[in-house]
């Protein structure tokens, strides 16, 4: 157990820097659009949605490469993208630069997202499994809160968004390094490449169990051809549910902080003075949200805890839409960031389950790319709804109650060894 547990703390440092990486825009979008002089809407919504546009494309080319020349090395030259791309944002000319430099962000967390849970899934016990993933899933509010923090000090106090990126970018760098470099190869992909002794003595080290994982790599054709067919049903479901869970998300999330005075008269002028404590308390909601599907994805299932999350972030989204006070603003704000987070605890505890080891890069990577293609929606659409409080989080209920639909097209792998089975039909 301890083995995985470092498998775990390295993962999820990696994870905390992608989440704080993707955050830094929610809480620098105002300065960035004053100092930038931008009114188009257009504009606003690619620098607000430029990273899901970037992580589209990062978790469509991740997972077969992950596949064919291991996680860790996918995992860092991802990283490595992202963390750049985030400290040089800072350097950003003009709005269209900084787009740039925000896709390059995104490119780099979609593609390493996936495949870090892949390499945790594959490091853990079937009876640990959930918890682990989770577990590392927790870390995104932790970069979230870093995001957060390290705002108060540069964008709250002065508008300096520069300084933030350059912050941010430098922290996430040092962070990267110090990760990636004890992060071990995947132990499955490893057997799977006949790389038995290699394999075994990972095994021993951080002691796990080591399944059997049939000799073989498959081309690309041959990957989408097993995702496609064997695994079609599972592959549908999870589309779906990454599709409506990320559209959520990030509609939510990004623009939440810039759309808050707008609400009512009474919440106008208490988030005047008030901004930066109401997201404090909103980002640390997500904590408990986290530990929750920790304690429950091992105990009572993926797909029931996902289901459960799922359509309670649904009911507190549109509970959302009508706050018209202050009590009701921190009430169903907290219960919002607590289950749709815990939702996400659940979905990447789920996702790598459906796949054997032979396409676990390629299936995961391209669920989240359809989740990435609701990211995009999610982060551009608001702009275009006039920034209707009401309207917009009444649209994300509606999304999220799509995503249940997807949940019970899976497998419920609780306690279970993840499949391998590499049949491909045609």
């Amino acid at each position: 157990m301890r083995g995985e547990l470092r498998i775990v703390v390295l993962a999820g440092l990696l994870w905390l820097i992608s989440s704080q990486n993707v955050g830094v825009i929610s809480f620098s979008l105002r300065p960035i659009i004053s100092s930038l002089s931008i009114e188009e809407p257009l504009i606003k919504s690619l620098i607000g949605g430029g990273a899901n546009i970037g992580m589209l494309i990062g978790a469509f080319t991740s997972g077969f490469l992950a596949d064919r020349v291991g996680r860790r090395r996918i995992i860092g030259i991802y990283a490595a993208i992202h963390s750049l791309a985030t400290l040089l944002a800072g350097l950003a000319p003009s709005a269209e630069s900084l787009i740039l430099f925000r896709v390059a962000t995104g490119f780099g967390v979609g593609g390493a997202l996936p495949i870090i849970a892949s390499l945790v899934a594959e490091y853990s016990s079937p009876e640990h499994r959930g918890r682990n993933i989770s577990l590392v899933e927790s870390f995104w509010a932790v970069g979230w809160l870093s995001a957060l923090i390290l705002s108060y000090f540069t964008v709250f106090s002065s508008g300096d968004w520069r300084l933030y990126m350059f912050l941010a970018g430098g922290l996430s760098i040092i962070v990267f390094l110090g990760s990636i470099a004890r992060l071990p190869e995947s132990l499955r992909f490893l057997k799977m490449l006949g790389r038995r002794e290699e394999a075994s003595r990972l095994a021993t080290i951080y002691g796990v169990p080591l399944p059997e994982v049939e000799e073989r790599r498959l081309s690309w054709l041959e990957s989408v051809r097993l995702l496609l067919s064997r695994y079609r049903r599972e592959s549908i479901g999870l589309w779906i549910t990454w599709f409506s869970i990320t559209m959520g998300y990030y509609g939510i999330f990004i623009w939440l902080p810039s759309m808050l005075g707008s609400i009512s008269p009474e919440i106008g002028e208490y988030i005047a003075g008030n901004r930066f404590t109401y997201l404090l308390v909103i980002t640390l909601a997500q904590l408990p949200g986290y530990f929750s599907a920790v304690l429950l994805v091992d105990r009572v299932g993926r797909r029931r805890v996902l289901g459960i999350y799922l359509a309670a972030t649904a009911l507190s989204s549109f509970l959302f839409a009508s706050s018209r006070t202050v009590l009701e603003l921190y009430l169903y704000g907290i219960i919002l960031s607590f289950f749709d987070l815990g939702a996400w605890a659940a979905l990447y505890t789920y996702t790598p389950e459906q796949y054997p080891t032979h396409i676990r890069g390629l299936g995961s990577s391209w669920a989240g790319f359809f989740g990435r293609i609701g990211g995009i929606l999610g982060a551009t659409v608001v702009p275009f709804l006039g920034m209707d409080w009401y309207i917009v989080f009444t649209l994300f209920a509606l999304v999220h109650l799509l995503g249940v639909i997807g949940v019970f097209l899976g497998r419920e792998m609780k306690g279970v060894e993840m499949v391998e089975t590499i049949t491909v039909y045609g």
